[in-house]
């Protein structure tokens, strides 16, 4: 299932091409700096967020841009968990 999963995915990226992704990044660059990035597609996008606890705490999310509604899962995320 999840390898199905992973090639309907990768065949949007195809189709949508691969010159349309985008990467941003936002913080420090030196260990225990706080610091975000996001990998962007007309399909999807990926947030790596690292900016609690001198950069030790993580969240990851991967948003089917077609397919959710337009939750933001991490604002979601800070929003019900105390960090």
């Amino acid at each position: 299932m999840l390898l199905e999963l992973a090639k309907e995915r990768l065949q949007k990226i195809r189709e949508t091409g691969f010159g349309e992704i985008r990467f941003g990044w936002a913080g420090g660059i030196e260990p225990g700096e706080p610091h975000y990035y996001r990998i962007q597609g007309p399909t999807f996008l990926i947030e790596y967020d690292n900016v609690q606890n001198k950069a030790n705490h993580a969240h990851t999310v991967w948003r089917d841009l077609n397919g959710d509604f337009g939750r933001d899962i991490l604002k979601e995320h800070y929003l019900n968990y105390g960090h």
